[in-house]
């Protein structure tokens, strides 16, 4: 339960389906702008670490990485990240697949684990009967609205407004009056914003561990030939 500016209490369901359909779908609609939000600040600061790229994307060291767009899916929020599979320094599709698992097997530790995880390949016409191949890994996450805030978070955001409010502002948000409604869809956003981020960097670092495991296999092979 969380307090009310002016006294009392209020559950963290501020933005429920008390109301039915219309009430359950402009939550939905909330929740899904303010996730969206959160990816979006997510993507500029990538870009703008790294070398970025069109839309959602960014390249690190030859690699393009992306941050797609949030879905709903019920009272859900599903977001997929990939990366592009260095394929040029990979000898066949044989190659591609073993990177692959080995990016799965470095992401299952992770406290976090992707809904799914697959290997895309895209064929593109790039001009006449010319086509370019590429393979991504793909990663697709999923978030319950239950799991983007809580009741201890909401009320330590309130509270901090409560003290100085110049210095943890709680921006006006339009169709949505109290103030528990307006700082859970800040959390939202926050809780988005930092999910974008640490899994996108658990992926930067799954390819780098794994691009410098294979360069040094393919450094051993290249040796053993050499001596053949």
């Amino acid at each position: 339960m969380l307090p009310h500016l002016g006294g009392g209490v209020a559950p963290l369901s501020t933005l429920d389906n008390s109301g039915g359909d219309v009430m359950s779908n402009f939550r939905q609609q909330l929740f899904h702008q303010f996730a969206s939000q959160g990816l979006a600040t997510s993507i500029d600061a990538f870009k703008t670490q790294y070398q970025p790229k069109k839309e959602n994307r960014f390249n690190i060291d030859g690699i393009t990485y992306e941050i797609g767009p949030a879905r709903l899916e019920g009272d859900s929020i599903t977001f997929e990240i990939s990366s592009k599979i260095p394929q040029d320094e990979l000898d066949d599709r044989e190659d591609f697949a073993s990177y692959f698992s080995a990016i799965q097997d470095f992401l299952k530790q992770d406290a976090k684990q992707p809904a799914a995880i697959d290997m895309e390949n895209i064929v593109q016409e790039v001009g006449g009967d010319e086509t370019k191949e590429r393979d991504y890994v793909r990663l697709r996450y999923n978030y319950l609205f239950s799991e983007m805030s809580s009741d201890a978070a909401v009320a330590t955001a309130i509270a901090h407004f409560q003290q100085d409010p110049v210095a943890h502002p709680i921006p006006d948000i339009a169709n949505v009056n109290t103030l528990a409604g307006r700082v859970v869809l800040v959390c939202v956003q926050d809780f988005m914003h930092q999910e974008a981020t640490t899994r996108m960097q658990r992926l930067i670092e799954a390819n780098q561990e794994v691009r410098q495991t294979f360069g040094k296999h393919q450094t051993a092979e290249a040796g053993v030939i050499d001596k053949a």
